[in-house]
This record gives C-alpha cells, sequence and structure tokens, in this order.
C-alpha cells in the first residue's frame, strides 16, 4: 500500500500474506530490486510452487489408490 503526502510517499507492507503486522517504510528506505534479483526471486517462486504442485498430485494419487488420473 502507497500512502502520499506532502513530504513524499509512505509505504505500509505486510510481512506475510494474510497478516495482521504492518511495518511502515519513508519513501527513502525503500530499495527496488533490480531486474536480475526479481528474476531470480519470481523464479525461486514458482519453483517453491511447482513442488508443492507435486507434493499435492502425490497424495492426491495416495487418496485415489495409485491412480493419479482417477
Amino acid at each position: 500500500m502507497r500512502i502520499g503526502n506532502c513530504f513524499g510517499w509512505r509505504y505500509a507492507l505486510m510481512p506475510r500474506k494474510n497478516s495482521d503486522e504492518l511495518f511502515h517504510f519513508e519513501e527513502n528506505q525503500i530499495q527496488l530490486l533490480s531486474p536480475q534479483e526479481l528474476v531470480s526471486q519470481i523464479t525461486a517462486e514458482i519453483e517453491q510452487y511447482q513442488s508443492q504442485i507435486v507434493i499435492l498430485q502425490q497424495q492426491l494419487a495416495a487418496i485415489r489408490g495409485g491412480n493419479p488420473n482417477a
């Protein structure tokens, strides 16, 4: 969330999705990621979700008696 005022921007950040915690930062306290850092973080997040999908598919197959397409 970005809140504007006459002294610049102020950012409110939550450390986790659905968190009640909120941290406030001034515009000069925020440093943007480089394109390479951004790609690296997004790629890592995709890999994490893909691993979770594989685990869930295995659990589903076990529930279905070993047939993942049942």
